[in-house]
């Protein structure tokens, strides 16, 4: 895992409670500034899809590799989370002031090793530093993974400085070998879009562009 301590990105406690806060006295969820909305959406979207591919008798165990609170503090006015038990998975969480409802936050690797229906990596992959450090993750049971807002070379790996926060290194993998990795764990590619990102003019010499991606069980 990336040495940079992301609790500062996901510890945004002011963001949180004004999003619970607007929700709770709104029909309609907040409107998030940038792409946001659009990632948002593709999670909400897989997550019910899978929900009702799966079982609509139990609730759905998904596993959000490095997310924070904020991603689900906008989500109530959207879909039901009362079909959802999510687990986010932050090594550096400091923070419990705030709760949500069927959301918890792990921060020992050995909560990875459980049973996962569904697995969000967001856009956590670009710090990780060894894809094989996903291998603690138990994929026997899943049978969806996402990938959001992630940027992916069609060559070599490289690492890059992140533009908005120098002191955070971004691992670029090549997208081929991403696709290699998940299709060795038998997941198949069903679906890629590509973001705009104000950012990636950086990475044009790399051809590296930043995209979601959608996999299931083969």
């Amino acid at each position: 895992m990336n040495i940079f301590n992301w609790n500062k990105y996901n510890s945004n406690l002011k963001l949180v409670k004004k999003l619970l806060n607007y929700n709770k006295k709104n029909k309609f969820n907040y409107l998030e500034d940038g792409l946001y909305n659009h990632i948002r959406d593709l999670f909400c979207l897989s997550s019910v899809l899978t929900f009702n591919y799966i079982s609509k008798t139990k609730k759905l165990n998904i596993l959000d590799y490095g997310s924070n609170l904020i991603s689900y503090s906008n989500l109530s006015n959207k879909i039901n989370l009362n079909n959802f038990k999510i687990s986010i998975f932050d090594p550096f969480n400091k923070n419990n002031k705030f709760k949500i409802k069927n959301v918890k936050i792990y921060k020992n690797a050995n909560s990875l090793k459980k049973k996962w229906d569904m697995i969000n990596f967001g856009s956590s992959i670009q710090y990780i530093n060894n894809l094989e450090l996903l291998n603690k993750i138990n994929f026997n049971h899943t049978k969806v993974i996402l990938i959001t807002h992630t940027p992916f070379s069609l060559d070599n790996r490289y690492q890059s400085k992140q533009i908005n926060n120098k002191n955070l290194i971004q691992n670029i993998y090549p997208y081929s070998k991403i696709i290699s990795f998940f299709n060795k764990k038998k997941f198949k590619l069903i679906f890629k879009s590509r973001n705009e990102d104000k950012y990636i003019s950086a990475f044009q010499k790399y051809k590296t562009f930043s995209l979601n991606l959608l996999f299931i069980k083969k």
